[in-house]
């Protein structure tokens, strides 16, 4: 039974490890099947001689693109072209990176702004990925669950081979066998 149980979950959280370990098959995939348009890729556009705005006022263009939200992560730009990516929370957001807003390194310019609250169902598939695979979507009573789901394989493994050996024992007819021999049973 137990086994049948968690199964579900462990079926969910393969699910997730597999899409992120293909992310670049999967993600395509989801945005097809759920009909969702995928987020456009943004650059910035680069100025020669100007240098990337200061960390203070990228922050500030990000909190006028998605204002009541707090700061989680921000993600720095490597090339001249690239963007900065402030991941924020949302009220109501269970995780810290489903809503963010990409900007332009030299202007500041909100290039694309993704809020959790009205993203499309693709969107909202790949954010549950995070919450499903390690079991923070309820709080606490969750985390304790996943506990025993994670080691759910581990006493499936123990108990399977714990039965596979006595029924193994007593198709030789061991010794440690608990089955009296049917010469027994008669008298």
């Amino acid at each position: 039974m137990a086994g049948i149980i968690t199964a579900v979950f462990l079926t969910a959280i393969a699910f997730t490890g597999f899409c992120w370990n293909f992310y670049d098959y999967a993600e395509p995939a989801i945005y097809a099947a759920t009909f969702t348009p995928k987020p456009p890729a943004v650059k910035s556009t680069i100025v020669n001689g100007k240098p990337t705005l200061e960390l203070d006022q990228i922050l500030r263009s990000s909190d006028v693109a998605l204002p009541s939200a707090t700061n989680t992560f921000i993600n720095l730009p490597k090339k001249p072209e690239d963007v900065f990516e402030i991941y924020k929370k949302v009220p109501g957001d269970s995780e810290d990176f489903n809503s963010y807003v990409k900007l332009d390194q030299f202007s500041g310019k909100a290039l694309y702004v993704q809020d959790s609250r009205t993203g499309g169902l693709g969107d909202r598939i790949l954010n549950s990925f995070t919450p499903l695979h390690y079991g923070t979507f309820g709080g606490l009573p969750t985390r304790i669950f996943y506990l025993f789901v994670g080691l759910s394989p581990l006493v499936l493994f123990i108990t399977g081979f714990v039965m596979w050996r006595y029924r193994y024992r007593a198709k030789l007819g061991s010794p440690n066998d608990v089955r009296e021999p049917a010469e027994q049973r008669r008298a």
